[in-house]
C-alpha cells in the first residue's frame, strides 16, 4: 500500500474515529431517519407491479425508518455477531436486541404488547442470530471462511427470520390489513416488505464479518 493508503486507514481505523466520531455520526443517523429522513422518503415515489408485491407504491418511508430499526435490531447485529462469534451470542443478541425493538414499538404506537406477532418478531431474531452462527461454525470445522460460505450462513436464516416473522404478522396483527380489499396483496406486499429489509441486512451482516476478519 501507498504512505496515503496507510495514513488513510490509519485515520479510519484510530482511536478517535472509532471511540468518538463513529458513534456521534451513528447517533445523528438515528435521530435523523424518524425525522428529517422519514419526511423526504415520503416524497419518493417508484412504483412496482402490482402483482408482485400486492402495492402500487414501494414503502420507502417504512422501509428506511422502522424498518431500518428492525432490520438492524432483529436481524444485521444477530446475524453478524453469530458470523464473527458463535451461535449463543447471535442468538442471545437476536432475543434481547428484538426485545427491546419490540418495546420501543410498543411505546412508540401507544399500544400493549399481547399479539403473537411480537413474540414472532422476537423469535425470528433468536433464530436468526443462532442459526447464522450455527452454519458458520460447520462452515469453519470445513476449513471455510470464504465471504460466499457468509453470505450462506446469513442468507439461509435471514429467510427464516422472515417466514417467521410474517407469518405471526398476517396471522395474529391487528395492524395487518388486506390491500384493495384483496388479502392476498396483504399477505404479499408484508412478504416483501420483510424481504427487503432482512434480505439486505443479512447481506451486509455477512460483509461487513468478512470485513471484520481481516482485522482480527
Amino acid at each position: 500500500m501507498s504512505k496515503f493508503s496507510d495514513r488513510l486507514l490509519g485515520l479510519i481505523f484510530s482511536d478517535i474515529s472509532l471511540g468518538l466520531i463513529l458513534p456521534c455520526v451513528l447517533g445523528v443517523l438515528i435521530i435523523a431517519f424518524p425525522t428529517v429522513i422519514s419526511d423526504f422518503m415520503a416524497t419518493i415515489r417508484i412504483s412496482l407491479p402490482s402483482w408482485l408485491w400486492g402495492g402500487s407504491e414501494v414503502p420507502l418511508q417504512y422501509i428506511f425508518t422502522i424498518g431500518l430499526a428492525q432490520g438492524i435490531l432483529s436481524c444485521g447485529i444477530p446475524i453478524f455477531l453469530g458470523l464473527v462469534w458463535n451461535r449463543w451470542a447471535g442468538g442471545a443478541s437476536g432475543f434481547l436486541l428484538s426485545v427491546l425493538f419490540t418495546l420501543s414499538m410498543g411505546v412508540y404506537y401507544g399500544m400493549a404488547l399481547n399479539t403473537v406477532d411480537w413474540i414472532g418478531l422476537i423469535v425470528s431474531g433468536m433464530l436468526a442470530g443462532y442459526i447464522a452462527g450455527a452454519l458458520m461454525m460447520r462452515f469453519r470445522m470445513r476449513g471455510s471462511t470464504s465471504l460466499k460460505s457468509m453470505l450462506i450462513a446469513s442468507i439461509v436464516p435471514a429467510i427464516v427470520a422472515i417466514i417467521f416473522t410474517t407469518t405471526t404478522y398476517v396471522w395474529y396483527s391487528d395492524m395487518f390489513a388486506p390491500i384493495n380489499g384483496s388479502v392476498i396483496d396483504g399477505i404479499t406486499y408484508s412478504y416483501f416488505i420483510y424481504t427487503v429489509i432482512y434480505g439486505l441486512w443479512a447481506i451486509l451482516a455477512a460483509i461487513f464479518a468478512k470485513v471484520a476478519s481481516w482485522f482480527r
